[in-house]
């Protein structure tokens, strides 16, 4: 009787741990997929950035050259001209989150058509990059459709592709144009889930419809500012297709952006510049991305 006691629970542990065993044989696939996907190109390209490695012979024969590439890289005038680019390109987020927020409160008054105007903003999410880069050179072109708007008004052709300055304007308008549809969806939802109790309340209190969007619905928003802005900072930095196929990088290197800077330093075989650059990305994103995290947790915790 006793013994029977005994062996009960030495059965059920015998069977927990083969039950665990084949839960981690599930699983280490996946654990075997991230560290040779991951982990090992990770550190790979990690300790190439100390070695002069061309990627035409293995890296344990290149030679060591400790900071030199990370010298070389930062002392080049390209890559902070890349660098410059690519914050420049993220003004499209407060602009994108201007006219998203602007447009999602219009949807939210219950508009007829909302559900079509819906589809109607989200076609630039799903549509292929392809056409839209081919929809814009044609819209932006100097015989163009903006340029036939603007000669209605006496305004001179521009050259939207063709000189720096627009050119940064043609592709930001572009990246704000594309990603609208998924900001307007965020931010509708966000509405949506703001309850009514607190702009009642502020309109009691006397607050006009202005002052209930700045003090009531804009904070509560807060959650769906982080997102965007967030991704948004993630996605600029790693701007590379639609730079290099409306301008192909130009005009004068007014649109060369990091990612195309680095693909260029592999085209080159210069592939321990081109981690370098990676890494340098790489840090660069993750410390803004910690900069909002903390600022979120503060100011939710205030």
């Amino acid at each position: 009787m006793n013994t029977n006691i005994v062996e009960k629970p030495k059965k059920r542990k015998v069977k927990h741990v083969q039950e665990n065993i084949i839960g981690y044989l599930f699983i280490l696939p996946v654990f075997i997929g991230i560290a040779f996907f991951i982990v090992y190109p990770f550190f790979y390209s990690l300790v190439s950035t100390f070695k002069n490695w061309n990627g035409l012979v293995p890296l344990s024969v290149a030679p060591t050259v400790g900071f030199e590439m990370y010298r070389r890289v930062l002392s080049d005038s390209l890559f902070w001209q890349a660098f410059g680019n690519t914050l420049i390109t993220l003004i499209g987020i407060p602009i994108g989150m201007i006219l998203s927020i602007a447009i999602a409160m219009l949807l939210n008054r219950g508009l007829k058509f909302t559900g079509i105007f819906r589809v109607i903003f989200y076609i630039p999410v799903v549509s292929s990059i392809t056409a839209i880069i081919i929809l814009w050179r044609a819209m932006m072109n100097t015989q163009g459709p903006i340029n036939d708007f603007l000669a209605l008004f006496g305004v001179k052709a521009i050259n939207f592709l063709g000189e720096p300055g627009w050119a940064r304007f043609s592709l930001i308008m572009m990246l704000v144009w594309k990603g609208l549809g998924t900001s307007i969806l965020l931010y509708l939802a966000g509405l949506q889930g703001i309850s009514d109790t607190y702009k009642e309340a502020a309109k009691i209190d006397g607050a006009n419809d202005w002052q209930i969007f700045w003090h009531v619905t804009f904070p509560l928003l807060g959650p769906t500012h982080f997102f965007i802005v967030v991704t948004g900072i993630i996605g600029g930095m790693q701007l590379y297709v639609e730079p290099e196929l409306l301008l192909g990088g130009g005009p004068s290197r007014a649109t060369t952006t990091l990612l195309i800077y680095l693909f260029e330093r592999f085209g080159a075989h210069r592939i321990s510049e081109a981690s370098v650059v990676a890494w340098v990305l790489g840090v660069f994103v993750f410390i803004i991305t910690a900069i909002q995290f903390y600022t979120n947790y503060r100011r939710e915790k205030a």
